[in-house]
């Protein structure tokens, strides 16, 4: 009985110890991948916009694109999701950020997912953020000016826990600079009389960071591929987008909640466009 009780402590300390050197492995590998450090291209330089209604309209992309849904209306940060053993999702006080970066350290942030020290931002969307026009992007960072600065917002930071770590060490999840450099191109324009065009426009900068940049959708957080917008007529449509309500009267989780946050500002004419465009698309 003590030999085999001896061995039996032999074999879960042996375990233990694989499991020690596992978890530190996981551990060393994510932490590679998040402090990683990437080189930024050059971008254009910006103009940015003193007029009045072009530094409104960049609080229109804010909206639309999530910045206020994310880090707050005077963007001081959130507390965006908190799940056990994942992550705890923290939208930061960029308020406080925003005046130590230059206006083409804000556009590479957005557009390549790169901060001012080479590292990548965690889990911002510059995946969808990339596709603004050079005007539309010196719009939005106009806007951002605008923002003071509050140190009392959100102090903590991201924290990726033991499951997200096994998810980046495996490579199932890329960091954003990382997944940028496999895309294809961005959407930088339209055809302004063309509504369809309009509307790939407006849902590759609105709709991709859940829908995907190929928008087949993303089934971890139920989003569909966006073939089902052709099942739905003009009217419904509107409902989904204005009031987050889908055909047959139902709740459709996070859609809902972000159509009732951010689509809902969508103007009559970006809806159009966007319904257009999604009509467009072959697929059933």
């Amino acid at each position: 009985m003590k030999k085999f009780l001896k061995w039996t402590g032999f074999v879960v300390a042996a375990i233990g110890g694989v499991a020690l050197i596992g978890i530190a492995y996981v551990y060393f590998a994510s932490e590679r991948e998040l402090a990683r450090h990437y080189t930024a291209a050059a971008l254009p330089a910006l103009t940015l916009p003193t007029e009045a209604a072009e530094i409104v309209e960049g609080k229109h992309i804010a909206t639309l694109a999530g910045c206020t849904h994310c880090h707050g209306e005077t963007l001081t940060g959130t507390v965006v999701d908190d799940i056990p053993h994942l992550l705890r999702l923290v939208a930061p006080n960029i308020s406080k950020k925003l005046p130590d970066y230059s206006d083409a350290q804000i556009a590479t942030v957005l557009r390549q997912g790169v901060k001012p020290d080479g590292t990548s931002v965690v889990f911002m969307p510059s995946e969808m953020f990339r596709h603004l026009s050079d005007r539309d992007l010196s719009r939005l960072i106009a806007w951002l000016r605008t923002v003071p600065a509050d140190p009392e917002g959100i102090e903590e930071k991201t924290e990726v826990r033991l499951l997200g770590r096994l998810i980046l060490a495996k490579g199932d999840v890329k960091v954003t600079a990382s997944n940028i450099e496999s895309l294809p191109p961005a959407v930088h324009t339209f055809d302004a009389g063309n509504a369809a065009s309009h509307g790939q426009y407006l849902v590759m900068n609105f709709c991709s960071e859940c829908h995907g940049q190929n928008l087949e959708g993303f089934a971890p957080i139920n989003a569909p591929a966006l073939t089902v917008a052709k099942a739905y007529s003009p009217e419904q449509f509107s409902r989904l987008m204005r009031e987050g309500i889908a055909i047959g009267d139902r709740n459709v989780g996070m859609m809902s909640a972000t159509a009732k946050v951010r689509f809902t500002h969508l103007r009559d004419d970006e809806l159009q466009a966007v319904y257009a465009f999604l009509q467009s698309r072959s697929g059933a």
